[in-house]
This record gives structure tokens, sequence and C-alpha cells, in this order.
């Protein structure tokens, strides 16, 4: 589903992939949605919450938080792209897209999961306001401005399948964040 999409990969096909009979593909899960749901939730705790969890430390000062997520996302783009030979955008964003008007759980976890993401960057912002590095009105409004450029971006650089869109990302933030951009 990363690779190519949820609504192109069939149930054979993911039981070929994982080398089941497909009887044992439904003793566990009763659709794709119910695979999926799982696959999203197994992604999250194993993937996902680590490594956000690490970028996001509270050790670091809350700019920084953000900036190094700008970076590490750049490098992760560049990797995704000498390993593939394309840009995979998380899947998140690409079930979330795919499947948003046409399954109302998927949307929901999606969702549930986009939102888990975006209290790193609200905490990432509210610390960098009461640690004095920026100002902001709405923590909330700053921390979604910054959200929608790393989905933006991530987006042009997937249709563009050029990891240097993702190079302009920490520019970005610092712009958002009312902060002097500094070149790479």
């Amino acid at each position: 589903m990363w690779e190519r999409s949820y609504g192109m990969v069939t149930i054979d096909q993911i039981c070929q992939q994982a080398d089941v009979k497909k009887g044992s593909f439904y003793y566990f899960y009763q659709s794709k949605t119910e695979l999926t749901l799982d696959a999203l939730e197994t992604y999250w705790k194993t993937n996902v919450q680590e490594k956000m969890d690490t970028v996001f430390s509270p050790s670091k000062n809350g700019v920084d938080r953000l900036l190094d997520h700008a970076d590490i996302v750049y490098e992760k783009t560049l990797k995704l792209k000498a390993e593939k030979g394309k840009i995979l955008a998380c899947c998140l964003f690409t079930v979330g897209q795919e499947m948003c008007n046409v399954d109302q759980d998927l949307r929901n976890m999606v969702n549930d999961l986009l939102s888990r993401i975006m209290r790193y960057f609200s905490t990432a912002v509210r610390d960098a306001v009461s640690e004095g590095l920026i100002q902001t009105d709405d923590v909330e409004a700053t921390a979604a401005c910054l959200f929608s450029c790393y989905e933006g971006m991530f987006s042009r650089a997937r249709i563009a399948n050029d990891p240097e869109v993702m190079k302009d990302l920490k520019a970005s933030y610092q712009r958002i964040l009312g902060l002097k951009t500094q070149l790479a």
C-alpha cells in the first residue's frame, strides 16, 4: 500500500507478499480495511512514535526540535529516493488522501494519528514561545501552519519525484516561526 496505493493492492497480493494463504488472512481480518487499521496503529507504535519522541525530545528547545524535524525529513526523503527510485510519502498521507471520502473508519484512524503528530508540533511551538525563542498569538495555528507546510512540501516532492523540494522545509519552518533563515 505504501509503494502503490490502498486501492491498487488486493488481498491476494497482500497474502502473496506476506507468504500466507488467503484463508489465514480471513482468519485474522474480515477485510483489507481491518488489516489497514491494525497496520496503521502498529506502524505508529513501532515506527513513528519512537522517531517523533526522539526528534521532538524535550531535552532540546522547541525551535531546535522543529528544525531537526525538517533536516531529518529531508535526509529521509533523499534516502527513499536512492533506495526505491521514487519518493514514497508518509503512509498516513497516502491512505488518508486516497480513502478519506470512501471509508469513515480509515479516515478516523488517519485523523487520529495525524493529530498525535500535530501534538508534537504544538508542544514544540508552545515550548519555543515559553523559552522566548519565538512569538505567536496562537500556538495551535502556528503549529498547524508548520504541519501543513510539511504535508504540502512532502506532496510536492512526491509529485515531482524530487527530494530536493524538501530541502526548503527548514527555511520554510524558520519563516513561519519568524526566525531569520539560515543557508544550509
